[in-house]
């Protein structure tokens, strides 16, 4: 059974005590029903957790909902990558999110328990912000994937670069460098792995690739290899740390009040010029 303390922590942010109350008492009503209608079903259910990879992507929190999609509901499922389920009584969900995918049962590898959020209308009724959200007793399933499969990335061989874009963000570029040349060498010394395809124009990686800086508050990595980085419109010294399925670049950003810049025109503006240049889409200036 939901504790109160599990649903208010889910809900505390507008609620009087006996609002809370009263939505508690919604939540309970809405677990009992769901437990009914589906807790006795051995196989994968509505509500129930999915993991599973599309080939791009890593879906560690899908979810199955409401098959309205696919003709064969008794052979197969229906797999939201990432959406949010709404529920007037526990029994009937209504989900928003996608992407949808229709996967057959028997490709379902039990792992365990596990707990599915859902929300309802609270005590007022439909509404601008009057629902509430609970968690409910599920089952989590994976279809069985090879992580060293998953394209996290793609490498873009072009006539004004070479770009790299990760799977998981496909509005901008995580990196890009003036050549071929400069990609190459950057990846050797990284340990970025990837695949050309046959074409030659594009490559696929199991690694994603991410920049990160340390603060006061985040440390600075302990395993890092020295390089060169593009942060800010400057290029500094950085580290760069690999990881089985990603490659990170770290650079530092801590405020030092007494920090001087050169001065436009001085040796020591064209230096750091120089330096821009030859290190630009380019981190180990080759």
């Amino acid at each position: 059974m939901i504790t109160f303390e599990k649903f208010e922590k889910l809900n505390q942010h507008r609620w009087s005590d006996d609002e809370m109350q009263k939505n508690y008492a919604i939540a309970l009503k809405v677990e009992k029903n769901y437990m009914e209608k589906f807790g006795s079903i051995e196989g994968p259910k509505l509500g129930d957790i999915v993991e599973f990879t599309d080939g791009f992507h890593v879906y560690k929190h899908a979810s199955i909902v409401e098959n309205v999609y696919f003709e064969d509901q008794n052979t197969r499922v229906c797999i939201c990558e990432n959406g949010s389920s709404h529920t007037y009584s526990g029994q009937n969900f209504q989900t928003s999110g996608g992407a949808f995918h229709g996967m057959d049962k028997a490709s379902l590898v039990y792992v365990g328990e596990d707990e599915n959020i859902v929300w309802t209308w609270g005590c007022y009724g439909a509404g601008a912000n009057q629902g509430i959200y609970l968690p409910l007793k599920v089952n989590r399933w994976i279809i069985p994937y090879n992580p060293k499969e998953v394209k996290r990335s793609t490498v873009y061989f072009q006539e004004d670069g070479v770009h790299i874009q990760n799977s998981e963000s496909c509005m901008c570029y995580a990196h890009t460098f003036k050549s071929r040349k400069a990609f190459e060498a950057w990846a050797r010394y990284t340990g970025y792995e990837y695949q050309i395809n046959e074409e030659g124009n594009r490559a696929f990686s199991p690694q994603e690739v991410k920049q990160k800086c340390w603060t006061h508050v985040v440390s600075k990595p302990e395993n890092g290899k020295p390089i060169k980085v593009l942060a800010n419109g400057y290029i500094r010294d950085g580290l760069v740390t690999k990881e089985e399925f990603c490659i990170t670049e770290w650079w530092e950003n801590i405020h030092k009040p007494n920090q001087k810049l050169p001065v436009y025109g001085t040796p020591e503006y064209r230096k750091q010029m120089e330096e821009y240049w030859k290190y630009h889409n380019n981190p180990m200036g080759v």
